[in-house]
């Protein structure tokens, strides 16, 4: 118990530790945020340490800065605070704590390791922030199309038809439409005023929206068809995401079930008896199995959540 007791202490001075250096290599690299276009510009006269450099060199520091993760989840709508990021950070520490403790009880001395157990908990909630906005993003550029399409029947007026579809849009959409509207009231042209949303989105049929909006206010003709007609395949695409979504559920009920199937064998011993629990658990070579099966999991993880928002419709050749 003592022995436990102590490597809790270790652990808890390892967390500390990392929010400590964390904190003093993020000093270094502070960064000016201005709201225009929602374009992140960092401060180019602060040069990041050697340390900073290193975990940029090895693609280290977007896993485990907590900057960089509450600012990635900014972009995708959720303000994560520090607070919530120590939270989430410490119970994937606890949770890392416990896997120890359970599956690897012949070098329990690697306790401090636990603390992978909360980088991988800050990511997990990263991906899935992303995830709900990928999901969410096809159905609101499909409103976003749709809505302006009727409403340049309507009124035959850009800025006339963005002011009255405004109040139906949500993050990020209403933000660009926003920032466009503006942008023609300062007399840029469609093409420019859309320029920044074209390229923001991979859908291809975004910038195709905004050039053929383009075209038709420039040459003056009340002629929506078009419009109608690319904000029909955007709705075809979702739905086509939407399939897709459903396919990838089906794989991670699969890799939940090997998860399971995987991890539950301590707890068939101890079920079954404590003693046979300490005799197969207490040998090294379980602890080279078990490893082996973390391992797996997190790779076959890994894949799947790049699966989870990988858009193949965002291929130029793909036609939906």
């Amino acid at each position: 118990m003592n022995t436990i007791l102590s490597l809790l202490g270790i652990t808890v001075i390892a967390i500390l530790t990392y929010f400590t250096i964390m904190q003093i290599s993020e000093l270094s690299f502070k960064k000016k945020r201005q709201r225009l276009s929602n374009i992140l510009k960092e401060d180019d006269e602060q040069e990041p340490n050697g340390f900073v450099k290193w975990l940029d060199k090895w693609g280290i520091r977007e896993y485990i800065s907590p900057s960089h993760i509450m600012f990635e989840a900014s972009k995708y709508g959720v303000n994560m605070t520090k607070q919530s990021f120590v939270s989430t950070f410490i119970v994937g520490t606890v949770i890392g704590v416990v896997i120890v403790v359970v599956y690897f009880q012949p070098i329990i001395y690697i306790m401090p390791l636990a603390l992978f157990g909360g980088i991988i908990a800050s990511n997990i909630r990263l991906h899935n922030i992303k995830k709900n906005y990928f999901s969410e993003l096809d159905s609101k550029i499909a409103i976003y199309m749709s809505s302006l399409a009727t409403a340049m029947g309507t009124f035959n007026n850009t800025k006339q038809a963005l002011q009255s579809i405004l109040p139906s849009l949500e993050y990020p959409i209403k933000n660009d439409v926003e920032e466009a509207i503006i942008k023609l009231q300062d007399g840029k042209s469609v093409k420019e005023a859309f320029e920044f949303m074209s390229n923001r989105y991979p859908q291809k049929h975004v910038r195709l929206f905004h050039d053929q909006l383009d075209v038709i206010v420039k040459g003056g003709t009340t002629d929506i068809t078009s419009l109608r007609a690319i904000a029909f395949k955007m709705k075809r695409k979702e739905t086509y995401r939407r399939k897709l979504k459903t396919a990838h559920r089906q794989n991670f009920k699969i890799w939940r079930a090997f998860v399971f199937l995987s991890l539950s064998a301590p707890f068939l011993f101890i079920f079954v008896s404590m003693d046979n629990y300490k005799l197969v658990m207490n040998h090294i070579a379980s602890s080279v199995v078990f490893g082996i099966t973390f391992l797996l999991i997190f790779i076959t993880y890994r894949q799947l959540e790049k699966l989870e928002i990988y858009d193949p419709t965002a291929d130029e050749q793909v036609e939906i």
